[in-house]
């Protein structure tokens, strides 16, 4: 039987948050905002520098973030984020690639800006279903090949190791109202987020931005701002941090943890160099030294044909780097 019963237990899982507005509605600015919040909020004694190098956007709005860089808001001033720019068509591999890079450089959260372009943009999947479908004439049948697309898309995001807040345009409609007084005024409002239906069932959070910059708690599994109206700032980003840190440590985040410190601990290039070395040193004493040098560069990297700086892992490098200052004789002896 591969069905096992458990106890549910909540998991200290990285944040996936939704941002929907119409234009101006002020998504990009929010989204940084509640970035440096959720940042500053686990890494208190961080600088505003080094919390900004650990922010990216992948971005589809021709850099309309960058316009907010210098600015003071809400008490902080907006850094040089780490940024991608995406430009058409607006395939969905581009932007799994933008994560995949984020993360490989060991940031800690990435604002999607926008996804609407990946699927009503130039060349999004819905420029894709539509060419499907012309070429087969078949429009039901053409979804057969984007749907796995779709699905891969949105599974990366929300499996990424990283905090992942994203925006998304919103159909927009003109309601009239009447104010105090009675007067009749004409307000844009935001609907449904232009994407394929159902994304917002699929964030940790869900905010709606009204075109005055008011965020709307639509969909709130924290429940620190379910069907609650504010405008947001960088203590709502650490509100739904300190929510997450609340949970225990999840297998994931302790995998990326070690990765990160050994990242930290170890300065590769520097010890390459330093194998690199104790090999030439080995090579000057005799054949026989230079073959056992060799052997043990073998030995921890069968793969680095007997070449030191193809050696990569860290523990496999100060393991060399030990056995090397073994057979090679030192200063003195």
């Amino acid at each position: 039987m591969s069905v096992v019963l458990k106890k549910a237990a909540r998991s200290r899982a990285f944040l996936k948050i939704g941002l929907s507005g119409a234009s101006g509605s002020g998504k990009t600015l929010s989204a940084l905002l509640l970035a440096y919040g959720m940042i500053k909020e686990e890494n208190p004694k961080w600088t505003d520098e080094e919390i900004w190098n650990k922010i990216a956007v992948i971005d589809t709005e021709n850099g309309s973030g960058s316009l907010y860089v210098g600015r003071k808001i809400h008490g902080v001033t907006i850094g040089e984020y780490n940024s991608i720019d995406i430009e058409p068509p607006f395939t969905p591999e581009k932007y799994t690639d933008g994560i995949d890079i984020c993360e490989d450089a060991g940031l800690l959260a990435i604002v999607i800006d926008s996804l609407s372009h990946a699927w009503t943009g130039e060349g999004g999947l819905l420029d894709q279903q539509g060419a499907a479908a012309k070429r087969s004439g078949n429009s039901y049948t053409a979804w057969r090949d984007i749907t796995p697309k779709h699905n891969r898309l949105v599974d990366r995001m929300l499996q990424s190791h990283l905090h992942v807040i994203v925006t998304t345009r919103a159909k927009t409609e003109y309601v009239q109202e009447k104010d105090g007084n009675g007067k009749t005024t004409v307000r844009k409002i935001g609907l449904a987020p232009i994407f394929r239906e159902g994304l917002e069932f699929e964030f940790t959070t869900f905010l709606e931005i009204d075109s005055d910059h008011t965020a709307f708690g639509a969909k709130d599994r924290t429940g620190l701002f379910d069907q609650q109206s504010f405008i947001i700032e960088p203590k709502h980003g650490r509100q739904l941090q300190k929510w997450r840190l609340q949970a225990p440590e999840s297998t994931v985040e302790k995998t990326v943890a070690v990765r990160k410190a050994s990242e930290v601990e170890f300065d590769i290039p520097a010890l390459q160099q330093k194998a690199l070395g104790l090999c030439k040193l080995a090579s000057g004493v005799s054949k026989e030294v230079r073959d056992q040098a060799v052997g043990l560069v073998v030995k921890h990297a069968p793969q680095s044909g007997g070449n030191p700086l193809s050696v990569t892992d860290p523990e496999a490098l100060t393991n060399l780097i030990k056995e090397l200052e073994e057979i090679v004789p030192q200063k003195g002896e």
